[in-house]
């Protein structure tokens, strides 16, 4: 294993976490209240499009900073919190130190707004377009799961698994 192929695999895998979603478009379809429906469904659209927004503005966030935008840490803040916050700090440091990153991912996530203080993003991120020190990133497309959580003011990414290439 060669001293750059660690640096791939985080940076891949920070990649995947920014993009992930779930298959859940609503639950309920059909029932007798009418009156009821068009609100809720207004309302998770509405939770849905700002809880992939924060998603995918974290990843735009990892990708810029991976490109030596020294503004994008702090963009990053505004989309992630605890541990994928940690997760894309630690794996920008990484790719920091393997040089010069190109491309960015390509991401295909899906939400699914659990309650209003919690969705979950499924996504199949594509990193090949995406690398550090001139290599692209995996050679096939890796399983993303994030959880979100909504703290009163904006949806934020709080939780990533990142899986290995070929996942998805």
């Amino acid at each position: 294993m060669s001293s750059g192929s660690p640096r791939l695999a985080i940076a891949a895998c920070v990649l995947l976490a920014a993009t992930a979603g779930c298959s859940d478009p609503g639950a309920g379809d059909g029932g007798p209240s009418e009156d009821a429906e068009p609100r809720p469904a207004a309302s998770a659209s509405g939770d849905e499009e700002a809880a992939l927004a924060a998603y995918t503005g974290m990843w735009d966030a990892v990708v810029a900073a991976s490109q030596g935008d020294e503004d994008a840490s702090r963009a990053l803040d505004d989309h992630a919190v605890d541990g994928a916050r940690e997760l894309m700090r630690a794996a920008l440091a990484d790719a920091a130190a393997g040089g010069a990153t190109e491309g960015e991912p390509v991401l295909d996530p899906t939400v699914s707004v659990e309650s209003p203080e919690r969705a979950i993003v499924d996504d199949c991120v594509d990193d090949s377009a995406w690398g550090t020190g001139g290599a692209g990133g995996t050679a096939a497309p890796r399983r993303v799961d994030a959880t979100l959580i909504h703290d009163g003011l904006a949806w934020r990414v709080s939780e990533l698994r990142i899986w290995e290439a070929g996942s998805c």
